[in-house]
């Protein structure tokens, strides 16, 4: 049997950290046959990539964990032999996870201790530091577990249209580049991988359903996408918002030359407050009868497309509009450098 690359990574992404899945769990999860998982799981085996615990009719799998303890990162006296406190193995097991190169799924503290020896790090002194630049970011939540970009955001712009701004979680965390939710919403977005912008939308929507209960929003509108993609992840969103019985705000994306230029292929601030000025469109007769809007983006870079789609939505007498995004930077390097 040819056995495809991609539905054995299927099966094995369907493991959180080492947990014990049995057959059926994984045909459900996944949507193929039971008798298809059964060969599949049983090559996995083989390769050493899952062990099976129990006998049959009870047989569970178990995703091998890597042995990353057996790598040296400079010397004998740097071998990666460090173990975490009960703590910070948590925290890194709910928190960390990178793609590799080669599209891999380096996750939790195994995950962390891969990235370092990939690196010639030292697993002890990176675990202390990404677990010390979370516990700034998460000092910086408030009580829906949002952080608020406002004072970043306004003193960046001469005319600010949003009352409000929020970030679901930090974009870049530090040296250690994207954080979990922007990885899987980075690779989501550009991959069009339906699992991973469902993971994305999952770890930002409790947050969300906390905001929206919370203000009291009258409506919610999603900002334009400029290049149409089959899996777009603002468009899966919506459709499981709609589960709070909100009107959504028609904006459209017209480009007088039917030539879409995306904000991020724009170098400027400038560039893009004349993109999105130029190009966003509020297209909704009820929008009037709403007081305060919700915007929502996915990730800010300029936050040029929320204040100028806030500044539309005003326009049409909405008195109050508060933007979210999936992610975003506020800058950390200061504080948390001297944390670490």
């Amino acid at each position: 049997m040819n056995y495809k690359i991609s539905s054995l990574q299927q099966i094995l992404d369907t493991f959180q950290g080492e947990e014990l899945l049995w057959a059926t769990e994984i045909s459900e999860k996944i949507g193929k046959s039971r008798v298809i998982v059964h060969k599949y799981l049983h090559e996995l085996v083989i390769r050493n990539k899952l062990k099976k615990i129990g006998t049959a009719p009870q047989t569970k799998y178990q995703k091998v964990s890597i042995d990353w303890r057996a790598h040296d990162v400079n010397t004998e006296e740097n071998t990666l032999s460090y173990v975490p406190d009960f703590k910070q193995r948590n925290i890194l097991d709910a928190i960390f996870l990178k793609f590799s190169p080669d599209g891999k799924i380096m996750e939790w503290f195994s995950g962390l201790g891969e990235w370092c020896v990939s690196r010639n790090l030292d697993i002890k002194e990176k675990a202390k530091n990404y677990q010390s630049i979370y516990e700034h970011i998460e000092s910086l939540q408030d009580d829906c577990g949002l952080l608020n970009a406002g004072k970043a955001f306004w003193k960046d712009f001469e005319n600010v249209y949003l009352d409000q701004v929020y970030y679901a979680d930090q974009y870049k965390r530090m040296e250690f580049g994207r954080g979990k939710l922007a990885e899987l919403t980075f690779y989501g977005k550009q991959s069009q991988n339906k699992y991973l912008i469902a993971k994305s939308i999952d770890m930002i929507f409790p947050k969300l359903e906390c905001l929206i209960a919370g203000e009291k929003f009258d409506a919610i509108a999603i900002t334009p996408w400029s290049i149409d993609r089959k899996n777009q992840l603002l468009k899966i969103l919506k459709s499981k918002l709609q589960i709070f019985s909100l009107p959504f705000v028609n904006i459209v994306k017209y480009y007088p030359n039917k030539i879409a230029i995306p904000q991020k292929s724009l170098k400027t601030r400038q560039q893009r407050i004349q993109n999105a000025r130029n190009t966003i469109f509020v297209d909704d007769r009820e929008v009037q009868n709403y007081k305060k809007v919700l915007l929502i983006d996915d990730f800010v870079w300029s936050w040029s497309t929320l204040n100028e789609t806030a500044a539309k939505l005003k326009q049409e007498w909405v008195e109050t509009v508060y933007g979210f995004a999936f992610v975003g930077n506020l800058n950390l390097d200061y504080e948390v450098i001297n944390e670490i």
